[in-house]
């Protein structure tokens, strides 16, 4: 029936209904591509985003999400979000080159030095870093997302375990005090932020300081089984 009438419109609610009822993920985004390509343009954009969305986070395949990708940030391209839906696309589909040339444009174009859209941007472009297996840049560019907006908890923490993997204590003692004063949820909870600093001053020697955030870190979470352990080993019962 869809085939024999493709452009009728309660055929096509009630088909969307039930892929959606159903799960059945690649088949609602064909849905709705289909539904773009006769659709006005602003319609036509918020379907395409919505068709690539789907396939990038409930099929996981990136290389189909990327035509309809596409054709939303043809549509629209200064619209950030979709920006970011296609440069993880292309990173999904191991199109690394595209993903960089999209990325440093986008980046290119924002006036302010600080903002939660430029960070969003710059993880990005430390995603591109970590495919390349190049661990120092990925640092950069997570610490550069950091300073954009220190509310990014999935960037604090990703900067966090990556610069004390490197030995950077210093740069990740400030990505776990960011985790502590963010005022959103991440995750890192900030019952482990102040754990990993107390681990790091127990390293470097300062054992007051160490007990201060294993203090902490059990005020924050009396039920964090490693704080427990940790004040265990500190002397503290």
């Amino acid at each position: 029936m869809f085939r024999q009438q493709p452009q009728e419109s309660i055929l096509i609610e009630r088909l969307r209904g039930l892929y959606e009822a159903i799960g059945a993920h690649r088949e609602l985004a064909s849905l709705l591509s289909h539904e773009a390509g006769s659709a006005d343009p602003e319609r036509a954009f918020e379907l395409y985003r919505r068709a690539g969305r789907i396939l990038i986070d409930e099929v996981g395949d990136a290389g189909a999400a990327l035509p309809m990708l596409q054709k939303a940030v043809d549509a629209q391209p200064d619209d950030h979000q979709t920006t970011v839906l296609l440069a993880d696309a292309y990173i999904g589909a191991e199109l690394f080159a595209e993903a960089g040339q999209l990325l440093e444009s986008a980046i290119g174009r924002h006036t302010r030095k600080r903002s939660p859209e430029l960070s969003e941007l710059q993880h990005r472009m430390a995603r591109l870093a970590q495919a390349a297996g190049d661990a120092d840049l990925q640092k950069q560019w997570l610490h550069a997302a950091l300073d954009s907006d220190k509310n990014n908890g999935h960037v604090a923490a990703e900067l966090a375990h990556l610069a004390m993997a490197l030995g950077d204590m210093d740069l990740a003692l400030v990505a776990l005090r960011a985790v502590t004063l963010s005022k959103t949820d991440g995750p890192m909870s900030r019952a482990m932020a102040f754990l990993l600093q107390a681990r790091i001053a127990h390293q470097k020697g300062e054992a007051r300081r160490a007990l201060l955030w294993a203090r902490k870190a059990k005020t924050e979470d009396p039920e964090l089984e490693e704080a427990s352990e940790f004040l265990r080993q500190l002397g503290e019962s």
